[in-house]
């Protein structure tokens, strides 16, 4: 029965190719999308779940709030993890990670570049997570300083075919580390990324047994693995009785204090509330992994709403079929497995074009995303998940065409009488280009809102002058001449204005301690600022205007003998609620200089993205934090300047690679998921609204098919062009004003929920609405407009023969 059934389904599907070419092509672009963003979604959910103690393995957040206003960071004091290993029984094993701040330059012979995965992790980091070893024992190869652990990507990179066991690597052109093992590369689905690995021993002046409490510069990523069958929210309570004791509560404000906060391991992928260090940790927000889901299903559903229009309007041509089948003693249920098996037929041939399409179409996935998605589909699990969908989706286009048509009344269809056989579906076919049409201005109007905070984001004032702006990343050995090498390019034809600074100011840590009081103690509560380094160049450079006070003292700046001077912003008077006259002159205490006083106040310029309210930011003059260059170049100059600047930079270093970068480039950098959530938003809408008309194209076609008699004698009768294209197209208005009237205030309420997490944000104003309605209209009536003109230009006389 079965075998006959595909049998008469092929054939019918073989009758009629456009009918089923549209289905096909309608139901691949949903699959395809659908399959498409379950490969994203299976890749998203997938992070870090390699590692074998994936559930007992927890981050120590350092949570800061001072004044109602909180700051969260991915990394806590270095005592912090020593004594929580000797406090808590519960814990089985601690280990930190520290990513290096820049690029550092690594060399062996005449091999030479400039990388920026260089980290620093305890030796029980094999412990805790779990790599695959090519050479060498992970578990012993961070044991003593200097040692090294290095990616086979890096084996390969810098010793070729040779065995780099034992050899040396030169870091910076000063220190030399040994390989003591390599390891397979780290996994894409890995939350952190390093290639070159070494022992905190190595870190200059560390101490690896460190207790002392001091909570200024929380700089230390730090791993817990519990012990099976530990209560986390019970050893959170215990740490946190130890963080804030009884006797320093009761001197500390409410608003004032310091928590640490145990983030699962399974959560630290989707947390975008901590600071991401130069994105050494791969962070997704969660709520595009459900934007995309609700997407996927949204165009698989436009493409099944096809399928039934398509075939409930397709009913009256099959309806003496049906008759006929029932006359020589069909049953009802055979016609439904009939029609149901067509279903099947046209879902699978769209699933088997869809799992080709993936492949071809991943790659460029991948490079719009920024991700390395495998290819999942041939996956035992994926196929079953796969075949499941393609049931479930064969049963949901077909089900109800398969009723419709199998309860025609063969007196009825053999005499011509469809609408009496057992209805047409006309009211169903009508919600369902209501609701494609709704889904495709929903996804019209998030895209449009979408790109119009895009395009505020990249124009917004900043507070500083991003534009024409050029980064050099500096190095050990520049550093020994720092000084002349910001002179020496003052005189490079097209350079406008020199600063020494730490790094971009879009990389400024909101995370070091600070004390409005010199000295803070253990027991005070040190508020967490962002701290950036400038020399008295650093305003002009970027146009960043002072207020009250005065600029940084060039005399001061004297290597170890610069007197700390701070320049703070307006967030930071307002956290302390303090006037800048009273803020001028104040002894103050910040992690990375030490003690200094605030000698000005700056009007607040953006260091993050607009995502956030602007923070209290201090600007210290500490030489010892000078690493890199701020470069402002005269517009149109870019090529020559580059050119002097690097003649300049190998006349003082002639063996490191020159590196540089363009501000407005990690400007845009910031806003990179939400670019790209534009880019695959207007590539959605445009299938959803692709399959939409296909469906309408379709419907449009058979609804001429049905009136071509009708058509013929209006014709005859006198009507024009005009008239018979507006009878024909009217109908379909109707149903995509209704469409209209519910996907707008819909997707208002979803995209105001999209907004609300931008402390800046556009306005959703009339004219978007208005502008997205117009856009609704002008598509379906170029898709519509093609039938109903053909059918209006036909020759009547042909119409009227018509049978």
């Amino acid at each position: 029965m079965f075998s006959k059934n595909f049998t008469i389904a092929f054939r019918s599907l073989k009758k009629d190719l456009l009918f089923t070419l549209t289905n096909i092509v309608g139901l691949t672009i949903g699959i395809t999308c659908c399959l498409l963003i379950l490969s994203f979604v299976k890749y998203e959910l997938s992070f870090d779940k390699y590692n074998k103690n994936y559930n007992r393995i927890y981050r120590v957040n350092y949570d800061a709030r001072v004044g109602g206003s909180e700051s969260l960071s991915p990394s806590v004091p270095v005592f912090v993890a020593p004594v929580l290993k000797d406090k808590f029984p519960e814990i089985g094993t601690v280990t930190r990670f520290e990513p290096s701040w820049g690029s550092q330059t690594i060399r062996h012979d005449n091999v030479i570049f400039d990388e920026d995965g260089f980290c620093f992790a305890d030796s029980a980091f094999f412990d805790v997570f779990n790599f695959k070893a090519v050479e060498g024992n992970l578990k012993k190869a961070l044991n003593k300083p200097h040692s090294l652990v290095i990616t086979s990507d890096m084996a390969k990179k810098y010793f070729g075919d040779s065995d780099p066991i034992g050899q040396t690597l030169l870091l910076n052109n000063k220190q030399e580390y040994v390989v003591s093992a390599v390891m397979e590369n780290v996994p894409p689905n890995s939350h952190f990324k390093f290639d070159f690995l070494t022992s905190f021993y190595s870190i200059d002046g560390f101490d690896s047994s460190e207790t002392k409490v001091d909570w200024n510069n929380p700089n230390y990523s730090t791993y817990l693995l519990l012990k099976p069958g530990t209560k986390v929210a019970s050893l959170s309570n215990i740490i946190d009785q130890w963080v804030n004791p009884p006797e320093k509560a009761k001197n500390s404000s409410a608003q004032n204090s310091i928590h640490l906060q145990l983030e699962p391991l399974k959560e630290v992928h989707f947390d975008t509330h901590v600071f991401n260090y130069k994105n050494y940790f791969k962070i997704t927000d969660y709520k595009y992994v459900r934007i995309f889901i609700t997407i996927a299903i949204l165009v698989l559903l436009i493409a099944c709403a096809n399928y039934i229009n398509l075939s409930t309007a397709k009913s009256s041509v099959r309806a003496k079929e049906v008759g006929i089948r029932k006359t020589i003693g069909a049953s009802l249920w055979q016609l439904f497995a009939q029609f149901l098996t067509e279903s099947f037929l046209l879902t699978f041939f769209a699933v088997a074009i869809s799992i080709f399409l993936v492949n071809e179409l991943l790659p460029y996935l991948n490079n719009l995303l920024g991700k390395e998605i495998p290819f999942y589909l041939l996956n035992r699990n994926m196929l079953i998940y796969i075949i499941t969908g393609g049931v479930l989706v064969s049963i949901l286009a077909g089900f109800y065409p398969a009723i419709i048509l199998s309860r025609f009344r063969p007196t009825e269809t053999l005499k011509g009488n469809y609408s009496k056989a057992g209805g047409t579906g006309a009211m169903i076919r009508k919600s369902l280009v209501i609701f494609q049409f709704a889904i495709s201005i929903a996804l019209i109007l998030g895209t449009i809102i979408v790109r119009s905070q895009l395009g505020f984001m990249q124009s917004a004032k900043l507070g500083l002058d991003k534009d024409h702006i050029l980064i050099i990343h500096g190095n050990q050995d520049l550093k020994k001449n720092f000084d002349a090498f910001a002179s020496e390019i003052k005189n490079v034809n097209g350079v406008q204005d020199v600063s020494k600074t730490w790094r971009s100011p879009f990389q400024t840590v909101i995370g070091n301690g600070f004390s409005i009081k010199a000295h803070p103690t253990a027991d005070e509560d040190i508020s967490v600022v962002g701290g950036i380094a400038g020399d008295q160049h650093y305003l002009s450079t970027l146009g960043i205007s002072l207020i009250a006070g005065r600029n940084f003292d060039p005399a001061k700046i004297k290597g170890d003998s610069t007197t700390n001077e701070f320049i703070v912003n307006q967030a930071f008077l307002a956290r302390y609620d303090l006037q800048a006259k009273d803020a001028i002159g104040k002894q103050v205490f910040l992690g990375i200089a030490g003690e200094g006083t605030i000698v000005g106040v700056v009007k607040d310029f953006h260091t993050s993205s607009m995502h956030d309210l602007i923070q209290p930011v201090v600007i210290c003059n500490s030489p010892q934090w000078f690493g890199n260059i701020l470069v402002r170049i005269g517009p149109g100059k870019i090529a020559p300047v580059l050119a002097g600047l690097e003649k300049t930079w190998k006349s003082f270093v002639p063996m490191q690679p020159f590196n540089y970068s363009f501000l407005d480039e990690e400007y845009d950098a910031l806003y990179r998921t939400e670019q790209r959530l534009g880019t695959l938003m207007s590539w959605f809408c445009g299938t959803a609204i692709l399959i939409t008309c296909l469906g309408l194209l379709g419907l449009m076609a058979f609804m001429v098919t049905q009136r071509t008699k009708e058509i013929g004698i209006r014709k005859v009768l006198g009507a024009s062009v005009l008239n018979i294209t507006g009878l024909l197209s009217k109908d379909f208005l109707k149903l995509v004003i209704i469409a209209i009237l519910i996907a707008l205030p819909a997707a208002w309420y979803f995209m105001n929920g999209w907004l609300r997490d931008f402390a800046y944000r556009i306005n959703m104003s009339w004219w978007l609405f208005a502008l997205t309605a117009v856009i609704a209209m002008l598509i379906a009536l170029i898709t519509i407009s093609y039938q109903s003109i053909k059918a209006a230009l036909a020759n009547p006389v042909k119409s009227l023969r018509t049978e």
